[in-house]
């Protein structure tokens, strides 16, 4: 009677609530209240052995609930793998569907469950829930649906109602770690708040999803693609990964935001195809293709964004990085993105177009990214390729293409926006705007608009870029005409561990071009027909360098001259030029992987130009 009376105790189930609270920072999603059946203990397991499994008519389980009951409660003893043999599973009427109460037993990195449609067989699993597949504290699991196309496929489709919250298709949710969804294609008809195909939650516990995997899945209808987070934006779910995802058709799409990690640290976001993004969400949102709040360290690289629509609230942003005060996004790493064709007919006074827009971040890097904005719109906080918009610091912005060829009628359409040049280093870039609206501008300082690159380099920002409308290929592909002479090429400046482009083409480790394609092109000739006026020596680029640096000067007048490389001693290194040179413009090149240099160690050194009575020293930095 005792051990009955401990048996039927310990399989008590019992209801309890997880508790998500979300303020509204830079997230959409917002916090919501959900009842969870404690997890039934079995005093001893009998897992499944290693093996394949069959789930429907006539299968080992009749249902993926009755399979998730016998994973959550005996657990396995080896890799298992959960074979869907019916072409329709509906998920339970309850709240959470089909749930998993993780952790399953045994599982572990060499003890996963896979579950997969069988083979030749397109299957859908459907629900009205909350989450179609909700999976609590559940680790080491794949969902496999094979192919997104062809005779065996797996369709997730999350009807939708309205007695809930959100209806998301697959969530994982709290301490789940390990998982991949791959190879999906998701159906989301709740298009109005932000109800997710798939999502790594936070509710209430202490610990965060890490080290997931959404890899190769189609989005074909959603309020938001995919989204990984921590409603306080605190626990910081650490190593997820969402790679080579479309999300949004070729077509028409209704999906608000693409893809979405919030309090996250050192996700990646690469190789997914954003597009025909449009938003049918009422109040202040954006439509947006990737959006990274109050993360750090996050990598967003070769993603390809375009045709985003907005015709309410704060208009349409390709990239976002956010933050709030308290909860700044740090560090974070933006490369090697296209983003294109953005349009906004939001009235909303805050609605603006932007390919990468920042707010309360702390040092975020943005190299190699092609920007460009075309069409028209009235969009009251204009648009800008780039717009830094608050609160942000050690901006460094290096190798980009913005441009922006918009008319916002009475608001400015510009290639940069930044409420404060302090906090900007930029150089490098290819900036360029439509100068035939008197409202526009090259970059925007505040209120303070620069017209011309001349005027913004006197700022001291942009020395080595160009103002020059790139040979696209085409308005809906940013790849560089190769044909065609572009100050583009080889004009950018090297970032170290960026070694090639969006196709995954080696960059050069020297001279790299600008922009998200590194293309085999021909150099521009910049002011060809424009002698100089004046004496100049430029500053070195790159600068610090290894093992090659070029110097520029320019002679307004023919000249003896001299250009010389002196240690901190004093000490002359070698002679670069030495000889009578006509006016003009000249590059030189200092490469100490020259046989004719001799070999010299890390440190300053000074290069000076004699020409005439002219002469200027400047200082350099080698880094070996």
């Amino acid at each position: 009677m005792k051990k009955f009376f401990l048996t039927c105790l310990i399989l008590t189930t019992v209801l309890f609530t997880y508790t998500v609270v979300a303020q509204e920072f830079a997230s959409p999603r917002k916090g919501y209240v959900v009842s969870i059946p404690k997890k039934i203990h079995k005093l001893v397991l009998d897992p499944l052995p290693p093996g394949t499994y069959t789930v429907g008519t006539g299968g080992n389980f009749a249902t993926i609930q009755e399979a998730f009951n016998k994973l959550e409660t005996d657990g396995i003893a080896g890799n298992v793998t959960l074979e869907l043999i019916d072409e329709l599973y509906t998920a339970p009427a309850v709240q959470f569907g089909f749930l998993l109460n993780g952790p399953i037993p045994g599982a572990g990195p060499n003890s996963r469950v896979t579950i997969k449609p069988a083979e030749n067989k397109n299957v859908v699993i459907e629900g009205n829930n909350e989450g179609v597949l909700y999976l609590m504290n559940t680790s080491y699991v794949t969902f496999d649906g094979v192919d997104i196309s062809g005779p065996t496929t797996l369709t997730i489709h999350a009807l939708q109602n309205s007695s809930y919250t959100y209806n998301d298709a697959i969530d994982f949710v709290n301490n789940s770690d390990h998982n991949i969804i791959r190879h999906i294609i998701f159906i989301v008809e709740d298009i109005t708040r932000l109800s997710a195909s798939s999502g790594f939650l936070v509710t209430q516990t202490s610990s965060a999803p890490d080290s997931n995997l959404i890899e190769g899945n189609f989005v074909k209808r959603a309020g938001e693609g995919f989204f990984i987070g921590d409603a306080y934006a605190t626990l910081k779910g650490k190593g997820n990964v969402i790679r080579g995802n479309r999300i949004g058709s070729d077509t028409d799409t209704v999906i608000t935001l693409g893809i979405e990690v919030k309090g996250c640290e050192n996700a990646i976001i690469e190789n997914n195809i954003l597009q025909n993004l449009k938003s049918s969400l009422s109040g202040t949102k954006y439509t947006t293709g990737i959006d990274a709040g109050s993360s750090s360290g996050t990598i967003i690289r070769n993603n390809v964004i375009s045709k985003l629509r907005a015709s309410g609230g704060f208009g349409a942003a390709g990239i976002r990085l956010e933050g709030e005060p308290g909860i700044l996004g740090s560090d974070q790493l933006v490369y090697n993105n296209m983003i294109y064709d953005l349009q906004s007919s939001s009235t909303h006074p805050e609605s603006g177009i932007t390919g990468i827009r920042m707010r309360y971040q702390n040092s975020p890097k943005i190299y190699y990214n092609s920007i460009y904005l075309s069409g028209t719109g009235a969009n009251q906080l204009g648009s800008a390729a780039l717009s830094i918009y608050s609160n942000v610091t050690n901006a460094d912005i290096k190798n980009n293409i913005f441009v922006n060829t918009r008319d916002e009628g009475q608001y400015c359409a510009s290639a940069i926006y930044d409420y404060s040049a302090a906090n900007l280093t930029s150089d490098y870039n290819d900036l360029y705007y439509d100068n035939t609206n008197s409202n526009n501008c090259l970059v925007r300082i505040g209120s303070t608009k620069y017209n011309t690159l001349t005027d913004w380099q006197a700022m001291g920002k942009d020395q080595h870029s160009y103002n020059e409308m790139p040979p696209f290929i085409s308005s809906s592909d940013l790849h560089i005409i190769e044909n065609i002479p572009t100050n583009l090429e080889s004009r950018g400046t090297p970032i170290a561990g960026i070694v090639i482009d969006i196709d995954g083409n080696t960059r050069n480790a020297l001279t790299p071009d600008i922009g998200a394609d590194e293309f085999n092109g021909i150099v521009g000739v910049e002011d060809e027909e424009t002698p100089p006026t004046e004496f100049a020596l430029d500053q070195n680029y790159p600068n610090p360098f290894n093992p090659r640096t070029v110097i520029n000067y320019q002679l307004p007048v023919s000249s003896d001259v001299t250009l010389r490389v002196f240690d901190l001693l004093g000490d002359e290194v070698v002679t670069l030029v030495n000889e009578y040179k006509p006016a003009g413009k000249y590059e030189v090149e200092f490469n100490l992987a020259q046989e004719s240099i001799p070999a010299i160690s890390s440190g300053v050194y000074f290069y000076q130009l004699k020409a005439g009575d002219y002469i200027k020293t400047k200082k350099m930095v080698l880094l070996r």
